[in-house]
């Protein structure tokens, strides 16, 4: 049971490295939209002003992106618990 404990942690702190970075991230965007809105607003891409890109286009496949590897990643650890129960 140490082990799968052990392996419990590194799942909290890969989660806790994934997760905090990406909120930061994210309020990080609506900051600089909040606190640059005339330049950020002033810039278009494709006719829509880049406030948009960053808020409600970029957000999501950068979220969808991150989510796909992280399953991928808690899935190898789960294994790892799946194999170390079964080995016991």
């Amino acid at each position: 049971m140490d082990q799968i404990e052990r392996i419990r942690k590194r799942q909290l702190a890969f989660a806790l490295r994934v997760g905090i970075p990406y909120f930061a991230f994210v309020i990080g965007i609506f900051l600089l939209v909040y606190l640059a809105s005339a330049t950020v607003s002033a810039i278009s891409i494709m006719g829509f002003p880049l406030h948009y890109w960053l808020v409600a286009i970029a957000i999501y496949p950068i979220t969808w992106a991150l989510f796909i590897w992280y399953v991928g990643k808690a899935n190898a650890m789960e294994d790892e618990i799946a194999e170390t129960v079964g080995g016991e």
